[in-house]
């Protein structure tokens, strides 16, 4: 399809943490520290380690298939030999993939005020206009070109790094050690509640996948990028967090209070230096730029892949002739989330469906792609095995429902109102366009 490989171990390393160290380490560790006190450090640490079966199936997976939007193509090459079956989840996966970073998309874009009113008092009342103009500004530079999108990535993750290194420094310095007494405050389901929140901060490295035919020596670069991105950020996460429950009194870890919102914030505040308070401010902004520009990029591949599949409109497979991106997905991701962005106070009401239809339900698409690919495609001889065989997929379901623990009946509710409209939408074109399950898996055919 013309994309080019632009992008090395490094670049591809670099993507996947400027997706993750995003605006969740920023807030996030209020709520888990709300929950079990310091041993949140554990949860961080737990959901990293669990992301790894999931992300091990991925790799595999992707080395098979090797092909723009792989996430969303896995399942069209797997599972069984219906096509109907095939195409359906592959549009599903697909197109939950890209509501899930839709609704992350919004959610960053419209916290990056709160962190620009500590540099620019004015920002902080403006909060739909500037969510608008980050979401413009990353589209145009995903426009640009995979490496002008990897190199921007490169600089604001550099600067990103070395911000949350001054503070990690510096909270160690001031870290007091009476705060880890008790160190647990929460009981066995209070702990899984916070690994739950924890993992949704490490899905980010999808973008390695998603991007696959744009990456040089993939066989090579692919198994690596992901394992230590993840890993990086696991370090990176446990680093934080434990500074933060070292210099936050427990007690201000209370529904409503900035400690909750912020508490990295009201971290920077108790070690008492002003000038860090700013750079912390930079380094949220930065950290949800990145997210931005990472989520762009790889939901539009994906909808490149569907485009490609014919499970949505071809228009979606257009890529630019100079810049070989697929603009047209670029243009609807960042439209649909610029769209939920100017009505903010009923955004809160939707976030379930990111939970359970953009990540819940993706990741079981592609743990049953897993299985199907050693059951079905025998014929297919992937560069990379994961290790473990049938028991790799059982324990990331396991993994899987751990991250949907505690949802409640109007989650699911939500969530199933979702589900039935977006297979109504899938039942509607198939009925208009028949080509849609007709059509043969692309390049592998299914013997």
């Amino acid at each position: 399809m013309g994309f080019k490989r632009e992008l090395g171990l490094y670049d591809c390393v670099i993507l996947s943490l400027g997706g993750m160290v995003g605006s969740a380490i920023f807030v996030f560790p209020g709520s888990t520290g709300r929950l079990v006190g310091p041993g949140a450090v554990a949860a961080w640490c737990l959901a990293g380690v669990l992301m790894l079966p999931i992300a091990l199936c991925y790799t595999e997976l992707s080395l098979a298939f090797p092909e723009t939007g792989a996430p969303t193509v896995f399942p069209y090459e797997t599972l069984g030999p219906s096509p109907s079956v095939r195409a359906f989840a592959s549009y599903l996966e697909g197109v939950g993939y890209t509501v899930g970073w839709v609704f992350g998309l919004t959610i960053s874009a419209l916290a990056i005020a709160d962190y620009l009113g500590q540099i620019l008092p004015a920002a902080s009342g403006h909060a739909t206009l500037t969510a608008l103009v980050a979401l413009g500004l990353a589209a145009t530079v995903n426009i640009l070109g995979i490496n002008i999108t990897s190199r921007a990535n490169l600089v604001l993750a550099a600067v990103l790094l070395a911000v949350l290194t001054v503070f990690v420094a510096a909270g160690a310095a001031h870290f007091q050690p009476r705060n880890y007494d008790p160190l647990i405050t929460g009981g066995p389901l209070d702990f899984f509640a916070a690994v739950q929140i924890a993992i949704t901060a490490y899905g980010a490295w999808t973008v390695i996948p998603a991007t696959i035919e744009e990456i040089q020596d993939p066989d090579r670069t692919v198994p690596r990028a992901i394992v230590l991105s993840l890993s990086i950020a696991t370090l990176l996460y446990v680093s934080i967090v434990a500074v933060v429950y070292g210099v936050v009194d427990p007690s201000q870890f209370v529904d409503g209070s900035l400690a909750m919102t912020a508490p990295l914030g009201v971290a920077v505040d108790t070690i008492g230096i002003s000038w860090l308070r700013y750079l912390t401010a930079v380094a949220a902004i930065t950290a949800i730029f990145t997210t931005l520009l990472v989520g762009i990029m790889s939901s539009s591949r994906v909808l490149f892949a569907l485009g490609d599949n014919n499970t949505l409109p071809a228009v979606f497979a257009k890529t630019s002739d100079r810049f070989r991106v697929p603009w047209v997905g670029v243009i609807a991701v960042t439209g649909v989330a610029g769209a939920l962005a100017t009505v903010p106070r009923y955004f809160s009401q939707l976030l379930v469906i990111a939970a359970v239809v953009g990540t819940g339900i993706p990741y079981a698409i592609n743990i049953l792609a897993f299985v199907g690919l050693r059951y079905y495609r025998t014929d297919v001889t992937p560069s990379f095995r994961a290790p473990g065989g049938y028991v790799l997929p059982s324990v990331a379901f396991v993994v899987l429902g751990i991250a949907m623990f505690g949802l409640g009946v109007t989650e699911l509710v939500w969530s199933v109102g979702a589900l039935a409209l977006l297979s109504g939408y899938f039942l509607v074109r198939v009925t208009l366009h028949s080509h849609v399950i007709e059509r043969p898996s692309p390049r592998n055919e299914l013997r």
